[in-house]
């Protein structure tokens, strides 16, 4: 499969879409059904959305390249595993044929209640992404030579909701550590994230250097969102406009400001379910 840094630079003339999907609370592949009707350029596939048991995300991406035939990203959190755990997992999904990846942290444990986990961390993010660049360089973290390299495309996230100063130190750092790409959590003013790579170029003299694939958070009655869902948006969902409008209204605002890569997120329900349809949708009319 191609990696996503590939794709993009061949889709430089229309919108190229991330289609993020939810691992199922299952081993049944019928959960996944729904998914072969979405026709992204590639599929995000999460890591324990919720910090809820679920399938894998290599497992998931695997199974989405060989039975869709589309590309898929998936998740390594460095929350969850020692670094030989990590470098181990790596070297599965690379035989599995996969090729995409995006570290992130991943959210603090809830403390609170029985049955709490505790987070392992043997890597921060930017370490393991360098990791993940000596791999491609058949090293592993303890300096001995891996029989073959890695082929890894490796990303990282970007959140414009919080203060731009740190979040664009903190994406230097990752550029410098080796991402070849950043994918932005979801928010609702693309203007925003306009104003961000103007700032962004006018501090470091110079534009961004990989790609950003921009989220875009499909709403609708009676989901949630992980991002702060301004005002207006819920009060044109509560006077019955779709989800669906919305977001492609927001699309085509950011195609007006030249952006064109797209993370896009399908309403997500109480529970976890999904409404892939709404995703789909917007697809076909972009």
């Amino acid at each position: 499969m191609s990696t996503l840094v590939e794709l993009v630079a061949k889709n430089r003339r229309r919108p190229f879409i991330v289609c993020d999907v939810s691992p199922p609370r299952s081993g049944n592949t019928e959960a996944l059904s729904d998914l072969s009707s979405v026709t992204p350029d590639m599929f995000f596939v999460a890591a324990n959305p919720g910090r809820t048991v679920r399938a894998s995300s290599p497992s998931i991406a695997q199974w989405i390249e060989s039975n869709i035939k589309t590309p898929a990203l998936f998740t390594m959190v460095t929350r969850d595993m020692n670094k030989t755990a990590l470098q181990t997992t790596l070297l599965g999904a690379h035989i599995m044929g996969l090729r995409n990846l995006v570290v992130v942290k991943g959210d603090n444990f809830n403390n609170s209640g029985c049955g709490t986990d505790k987070p392992v961390e043997g890597f921060t993010p930017t370490a393991f992404i360098r990791s993940v660049g000596k791999m491609n360089n058949r090293i592993d973290f303890t300096g001995r030579s891996l029989t073959d390299p890695t082929q890894f495309c490796v990303g990282a996230t970007l959140d414009i909701s919080r203060k731009w100063c740190s979040e664009m130190s903190l994406a230097d750092n990752k550029i410098r550590s080796g991402s070849d790409f950043l994918i932005a959590q979801p928010n609702f003013d693309p203007d925003a994230a306009h104003k961000f790579l103007q700032e962004y170029q006018e501090r470091r003299m110079s534009e961004m250097p990989i790609p950003i694939i921009w989220g875009i958070q499909i709403m609708s009655k009676g989901s949630i969102s992980f991002a702060n869902v301004p005002d207006h948006i819920t009060k044109e969902l509560d006077l019955g406009n779709s989800g669906y409008e919305i977001a492609l209204e927001m699309i085509h605002r950011y195609l007006e400001i030249g952006i064109n890569y797209f993370y896009l997120v399908p309403p997500i329900f109480q529970g976890g379910r999904r409404d892939y349809e709404s995703a789909q949708a917007v697809i076909e009319d972009i």
